[in-house]
Formats: structure tokens, sequence, C-alpha cells
């Protein structure tokens, strides 16, 4: 079954088995053309696909084909999947894997035929030269890649990512206890203006990007509530605010007594540099958002310069490494060294999965297992408490 269209609308023909099959020239991503084939099990099935395939040529947007290479694909990934519909920090990542190690090992390699054995040789390799927590990155970003490709139906039949495994470590930085958080907001109050902010992260484990992006207009004092609205990230218009990543993140946190005051503090240090940079004619920069947290000219506070202060302070105090994310991770494990239940740590975090909390956290766990454990060994070494317990079961077991 035929029907006459006008040339380049791409023909239609009924093969063997019964299906109908399209066949069109559409835009590579390389910017060459090659025939792309769709098939249907009805003639309006396959008619609709040739329509689409044209409607995407028309608009000048490729359309990947069977025989394309992997670097052909993460151009197009990259370009139509990932860069609209994802963070900037989100794009950067997965931008950075493919261009450090996916096209360099990869990139040549024909997508349709990649193997798992080639692959699994190749991620083997890659553990070996930069470390497996590398390798089980670019892993994760190349099973993205493929299942983005399997729903664009290019004859890609199964995500060879998947079938992949690379053993890294799951330990996932260290955090500190209370002895050490309390050292350091002790230093960080004489070193740096920006003791509120990392008093923030500490008491309600904010993200660094949070902090950087807080408004006025999101914290209520005399209430004493804050609202996670947005954050500040790096994109390629610049330093700018942006959404949350989850909805989950997007939550009102109660606001720690101790945190009113150095906030108070902060409101008014902002107003004492504007009123200095007016008399004394220096630059100030007018902040049409009302941040809380900015620098001596007026500009928001930058997640760069909220990790040298901190790198500052822990080496004036002694206290070896840590980074920012580190400070939000102590923050969940004296809550649960608190006994506090993790799906409320789950909602102080605002993690969106209870099993990132319990998976991060787990470490803390250890001294309950290890008190939990010698409790169960004092009990089983005493035999008359045995006998006691026996005892009272069956008189239960009597009394019903």
């Amino acid at each position: 079954m035929t029907r006459r269209r006008p040339n380049g609308g791409g023909t239609i023909t009924k093969r063997a088995d019964g299906r109908y099959q399209a066949a069109v020239y559409v835009l590579q991503p390389d910017g060459t053309t090659k025939r792309k084939y769709a098939y249907g099990k009805t003639y309006d099935e396959c008619d609709r696909k040739r329509r689409e395939l044209l409607d995407r040529a028309h608009d000048g947007i490729p359309t990947p084909t069977r025989d394309m290479t992997l670097g052909q694909w993460f151009d197009y990934w990259l370009a139509r999947i990932v860069e609209p519909d994802l963070a900037g920090g989100s794009y950067r990542v997965y931008e950075g894997a493919v261009r450090n190690h996916l096209r360099p090992r990869l990139g040549s390699k024909i997508m349709v035929k990649l193997g798992v054995k080639e692959l699994r040789e190749s991620m083997t390799k890659l553990a070996q030269e930069k470390g497996s927590k590398t390798a089980k990155h670019v892993l994760r970003v190349l099973s993205a890649s493929l299942a983005a490709a399997l729903v664009e139906d290019i004859g890609l039949t199964r995500n060879v990512a998947k079938l992949v495994h690379v053993r890294a470590s799951t330990d996932s930085g260290k955090s500190w206890d209370a002895v050490q958080v309390l050292r350091f907001l002790a230093e960080a109050r004489q070193r740096t203006v920006y003791y509120p902010a990392l008093l923030l992260i500490c008491l309600l484990g904010l993200r660094r990007a949070e902090v950087c992006g807080l408004r006025w207009e999101n914290v209520d004092l005399d209430k004493r509530v804050l609202w996670i609205e947005q954050q500040r990230q790096q994109t390629s218009a610049g330093t700018i605010d942006v959404d949350l990543k989850t909805d989950t993140s997007k939550a009102p946190l109660p606001l720690p007594a101790q945190c009113v005051a150095p906030l108070r503090w902060a409101r008014m240090r902002t107003a004492v540099l504007r009123e200095r940079a007016a008399a004394l004619g220096r630059p100030w920069w007018d902040d049409p958002d009302d941040h809380v947290f900015v620098t001596r000219t007026g500009r928001p506070l930058r997640a760069e310069c909220l990790y040298t202060t901190l790198q500052r302070i822990v080496t004036g105090a002694g206290l070896g490494k840590m980074n920012l994310k580190g400070l939000r991770k102590s923050c969940g494990t004296l809550l649960v060294h608190l006994r506090v239940h993790p799906r409320i740590i789950k909602a102080v975090l605002r993690h969106s999965r209870i099993a990132t909390t319990l998976d991060i956290y787990a470490e803390a766990l250890d001294p309950d297992v290890i008190a939990a454990v010698s409790q169960l060994d004092r009990l089983l070494r005493q035999p008359a408490t045995i006998r006691e317990l026996e005892a009272a079961h069956q008189g239960a077991d009597q009394g019903d």
C-alpha cells in the first residue's frame, strides 16, 4: 500500500512481515543528512512517525540514526536533552564526564554496537587510572545518556551501562562530632563576619548554594521561621538564583533561637556598609533581591568565598580537613546520635528519599549498634536473667 507524496516527503512501504516502514532523510547531529527508518503496525501509525520526523527536520532538530557514534550521540544528548531540561550544575557535571572520560574512550564506538565486555574493560581501565569513584560516576552518566537514547527509537535495545558494575567505596565523607562542631563555631565567631551563615549550615544542614541564595523575604526572625525557596548557582548566564532541584527541598524550617541575634547583626552590617559606601563614595552594588549574606561591596555571597572562609577557620582551629558538604553531613550525624527518627532527619535535611538519609548517615549508627550488641552479650551471659524471662513468658501464656 503506497500513496504519492511530494519530493522530500519520505516513503511508506509494506514489509513482508506485515508491518509498515517509513523512510525519511533527516538531519544528523554532525550536520549531514541520512535516511531514517520508522516502523508501525498500521499505515496510519507509520505515517504519523513519518510526519514527526519531517517536522523535526523542518525545525532544524537533528534526529539520531542507528549508525551514529557515541560521540555524536553525546553532542545531541547534551544540547537537546540535558541543557534544556536540567539545572546548570547538572549540565556541567554531565558535560565534564563526557569531555574528560567518555568521549576519549568511547566516542568513536557505534552506539548500538557497544557491548558489555567492551564497556566493562573500559571502566576497569578507568578505575585503575582515575579511581573507582570516578569510574562509577562516569558509568552513571553513560547510563543516563543511554536511557535517553532508548526513548529516541534509534534501534538501541538495552542500556549496557546497567549491566556493568564498578566496585567503589560508599564513604560519603567525614563528619564532626559535637565537640568539633562547637570548636569550629567558637573559632568562626571570632574570625569571620559570615559566622551566621556557617551557623545555619551546622544547625539546619543547609546546602551552601541555599545559604548564598537566602533572601530576607525568606526569613521571619520574629516567628523564627526560615523558608528555602532558591539557591545561588553559577550558570552560563553568570551567578544567579535558580529554583531548587526538587520540590522536597522547598520547605519551611524552624529557626534555632541562637541564630536570631547573628542574623539581626548580619542585617545591621549590610546597612552600615551601605551607608559607609555612600558617605565615602565607594562602589556599592544595590542588591534587588536583598540577599541575607553579602560582601563588602553589597554583592551576594558566593560559595567559593564561603569555602575559603571555612578553610581559614578550620586551619586556625586545628580541626583538619573539612568542606561545606561535611558541615551539612555533621548536622545529620548529630541528629542521628540524638536518636532523632530518620523521617525527621529527612525533613530537616530535605532529602527526596529517606534511603538517601539512611545511606549517607548509616555510619553514625555504629556506636548504637555496638551498644546494642554489648547489651545482648551481657544478657546472654546471665543464665539467671534468661530463666526469669522464660518464666515470665510461660506465665503470660498460661494467663492467656
